[in-house]
């Protein structure tokens, strides 16, 4: 059985919601085959030497992590965790940014019943990538934050040890930057609430590997007022209808420059390769699975209830508690987190699954 035979096998274990969150299961799986396949050479004739994953280690906060503005990861519980998750469809050669926008919660509103955020001694965020050579199957591991509270002064800080290991803060493909840029006032946003008071803390840090460039790096500016909240609810209206219509050739202009660039960014070549590696009805995109239907696009009726998130350095866009979801009879089920940007042309398209 070839790569792509094998890797759509695995994927039509999946469903159709969660094919389309690209980072843990595209992402994942792709990346996790191609390591037993040495290096690929892409539709731009560049190869694909190496996977690069992201491990996160915390305690005591709410967390969500951007990188270079697409967020790759988000955390709706303070309890101790680890992860490792698939980010090479998120970065790009030469400088990177990373921010991680986090919530520690000290209790809860009397009054309001909403969470109080401040500072807090049961808190850290340890951040670091790790690469893998597709070749050697070597790997280098780099941290990027290790941030805590010091609580005499109130403020973040950034240890050299974690769990009493100094770190590695630069390695043979990548260099970090030293400054730790905090911010004080900030949002932390799911696709399940209301966005919540957070801070902010982020890096830069340098690659040598090559990787496609985003769909959206020349998309129009965005900019929050009521007129993009009208345009926006018109944006998620006209996707929704897409899908409860069973239009693929439609849904495919939305989706196709995203899945074109990440399937060049897993060595599938393109958007031929990325569709061969799914499972995906298309003449019947609406299902999601046996009893689990696309559910009515819910939107707040006021502008002022609609929560927008811009990301990707202004140029994306989505509405959260996510709006798109498939419910089973008893209302339940997996919600989809997109998020648009305006082409140059003024049409609106995917550019991230958050």
């Amino acid at each position: 059985m070839n790569f792509l035979k094998l890797l759509k096998t695995c994927l039509k274990k999946s469903n159709f919601g969660k094919m389309f969150y690209l980072k843990k299961i595209v992402v994942g799986i792709s990346v996790s085959f191609i390591l037993f396949l040495g290096f690929s050479i892409n539709g731009y004739g560049k190869e694909f030497t190496s996977g690069y994953y992201l491990n996160i280690n915390s305690k005591g906060a709410l967390y969500s992590v951007y990188i270079n503005g697409i967020k790759v990861e988000s955390r709706t519980s303070v309890k101790t965790k680890s992860t490792s998750i698939p980010i090479s469809y998120a970065l790009k050669k030469g400088i990177n940014d990373i921010e991680i926008k986090y919530s520690p919660l000290v209790g809860k509103d009397e009054n309001s019943d909403d969470y109080i955020i401040g500072v807090k001694e049961k808190f850290y965020i340890n951040a670091g990538v790790e690469r893998v050579d597709y070749t050697t199957r070597e790997k280098e591991f780099t941290t990027i934050i290790n941030a805590s509270y010091d609580m005499d002064k109130g403020e973040i800080k950034e240890d050299d040890y974690f769990n009493g290991i100094e770190v590695a803060k630069n390695s043979e493909h990548l260099k970090v930057e030293n400054e730790l840029h905090y911010k004080s006032e900030s949002l932390f946003y799911n696709a399940f609430t209301k966005p919540i008071a957070a801070y902010s803390i982020s890096k830069k840090f340098e690659l040598s590997d090559w990787f496609p460039e985003f769909v959206w790096v020349n998309a129009q500016e965005i900019e929050m007022s009521d007129s993009l909240k009208d345009e926006i609810r018109n944006v998620y209206s006209s996707f929704h209808e897409t899908i409860n219509n069973n239009n693929y050739e439609k849904f495919l202009n939305y989706m196709g420059p995203l899945w074109t660039q990440v399937g060049t960014a897993l060595g599938l070549d393109g958007l031929d390769g990325y569709l061969n590696s799914i499972s995906l009805n298309k003449n019947n995109i609406r299902v999601h699975s046996p009893g689990v239907e696309l559910a009515e696009l819910k939107l707040p009726e006021s502008n002022e209830d609609l929560h927008v998130e811009i990301a990707g350095k202004g140029k994306l866009v989505t509405v959260l508690p996510s709006p798109i979801k498939w419910a089973r009879p008893d209302g339940s089920g997996p919600v989809m987190k997109v998020a648009f940007y305006k082409d140059q042309s003024g049409e609106w398209r995917v550019g991230a699954v958050f």
